[in-house]
């Protein structure tokens, strides 16, 4: 047998290795979707778990503080001076100072439309001692929270939910795929699918969970309580 020819058999032609490519690069193509489809599951489930851990914190808080859930009442049992009004994160920061967690992450979440896209460095101490401006800083939180809520108050009202996207009043459709998640009072927490002609997301009434239509609210409206987070830069 010819040397050189047993030598050019063992390898792939040109042809050849033009298929293999073209092989390659049409599976990679079908599979990169189920990929990110798989991705943004996982990222919605860690989502979900970051705030039943958050919930875990405030029913905590709440035990410590006759069943009130962090609000302007409590923040100056807490540290003096208060710890702010205008973000989530000011109210959330009162579950630091009080002793329920020691948790950053927890506040924070994967693809979000409003904090950074790093996650938080957890840097909340020095001494041993919980630092008030070092605790859930810009950009550290996802959530939204409406106060003034306690733990005995109807169980379905939202407690926490998804932050607006950056500078505008409405949720982000591509963070968990045109769903929000909802946690409530009663600890019920889930993915709420975003109702595609105005972003809403209702309840079974079919009404704005934001509303004071909303069976949860009995009325009264919970546009002035709820506090968006702090947004990075």
């Amino acid at each position: 047998m010819n040397i050189a020819t047993s030598s050019r058999r063992k390898g792939f032609t040109l042809v050849e290795l033009l298929v293999v490519i073209a092989i390659i690069v049409a599976l990679a193509s079908m599979a990169t979707p189920q990929i990110f489809k798989a991705l943004k599951r996982a990222a919605l489930a860690d989502g979900v778990n970051n705030a039943k851990q958050v919930k875990l914190a405030l029913d905590s808080f709440a035990a410590d503080f006759d069943g009130q859930y962090p609000s302007d009442d409590t923040a100056e049992y807490v540290v003096e001076g208060g710890t702010g009004t205008t973000y989530s994160n000011d109210y959330f920061r009162q579950m630091f100072l009080g002793g329920q967690t020691e948790s950053e992450k927890i506040f924070w979440a994967k693809n979000s439309a409003v904090a950074s896209k790093a996650e938080p460095d957890g840097k909340v101490k020095e001494g041993g001692r919980f630092q008030a401006d070092q605790i859930l800083q810009e950009g550290d939180a996802h959530w939204a929270y409406i106060t003034d809520q306690t733990n005995l108050d109807t169980g379905v009202r939202p407690l926490i939910l998804d932050g607006y996207k950056k500078d505008t009043s409405e949720w982000d459709e591509d963070t968990w795929d045109q769903k929000v998640i909802v946690l409530t009072i009663d600890g019920s927490c889930k993915p709420m699918r975003m109702r595609s002609s105005d972003g809403k997301v209702l309840d079974g009434s079919k009404n704005d969970i934001l509303s004071a239509q909303a069976d949860a609210w009995d009325g009264e409206s919970p546009a002035d309580l709820l506090k968006q987070p702090q947004p990075g830069r």
